[in-house]
């Protein structure tokens, strides 16, 4: 008997994008929750939102709606929980999100416990709830709808320490696992080594991910270095698909700084210019 689900499938082009083989960039949001960022995002042929909870005040009502902008906008949210309890992810998922990316996961039981939380049965154990956000709030039988669920919103894990990076090859063969994260300032920091993006100890640690990654056939994703697309592009090419490329505070800061100092030439030279007539 064949798949239920056939003809149904859930909105997801971040998903379809790095399945397909293609590098997908993320913008990352931590302030600008408004539909139009959304909006914004789809206009720049961007894929994928990444919807900061873990490093923002951002609450679960504001996040909601933005993920159903991005539903119907056509870019995938991605939502950084804040921690890996169960009730933190299965609203989310439950929101609509089409990702949910879990910080700080160190060890094999921790990652069993997040697929318990973010599938349904008989993968994990996730409370059934019927017309998802990401459905478009179709109604549609449990069975249909939890085969395309565990399916097609992924499960991903950060891998932000020494001791994680060792266990990236165990993390990726659990089903149910999605995908990796790898949050490169946490890591490096873990290492003694903040900052040093080109540190062979770095480097080596996310190539290891990333060919561990390609030999499980499941999707390596990069945060921390949106600004070095020189190593991004060595380890796109290398197999990973996707990085956190931007963000709304750098975005916002960059233009705010680059406005303030064209004014602040603008006065000193008209300054000049009064003094001398």
């Amino acid at each position: 008997m064949g798949s239920l689900s056939t003809n149904v499938s859930a909105s997801n082009p971040f998903r379809d994008r790095i399945l397909a083989g293609e590098v997908c960039a993320v913008m990352s949001v931590k302030v600008v929750l408004s539909n139009e960022i959304a909006m914004m995002t789809k206009m720049a042929g961007i894929h994928g939102m990444f919807i900061d909870m873990e490093h923002s005040s951002s609450d679960l009502s504001q996040v909601a709606q933005l993920i159903l902008a991005c539903t119907y906008a056509g870019v995938s949210p991605l939502v950084r929980v804040p921690s890996q309890s169960p009730w933190h992810i299965s609203r989310v998922l439950d929101s609509g999100a089409a990702a949910v990316i879990v910080p700080h996961v160190e060890t094999v039981d921790e990652v069993k416990a997040l697929v318990r939380a973010a599938k349904y049965a008989p993968l994990g154990a996730r409370g059934c709830a019927n017309n998802q956000p990401i459905l478009h709030f179709r109604s549609l039988p449990s069975p249909v709808q939890n085969e395309v669920l565990n399916r097609e919103t992924m499960l991903i894990p950060m891998i932000e320490t020494p001791g994680a990076v060792d266990l990236a090859e165990e993390f990726l063969s659990i089903d149910g696992v999605d995908g990796i994260l790898i949050g490169s300032n946490d890591l490096c920091s873990d290492y003694g080594i903040h900052g040093q993006y080109d540190n062979p100890i770095y480097q080596d640690a996310v190539t290891k991910i990333v060919l561990a990654g390609k030999k499980y056939g499941k999707p390596i994703g990069i945060g921390g270095i949106g600004g070095r697309a020189d190593l991004l592009e060595k380890w796109f090419a290398m197999g990973a698909s996707w990085s956190l490329s931007g963000g709304d505070q750098a975005m916002l800061l960059a233009g705010l700084k680059a406005l303030g100092e064209k004014y602040n030439g603008i006065n000193e030279r008209v300054q000049e210019a009064r003094k001398s007539s």
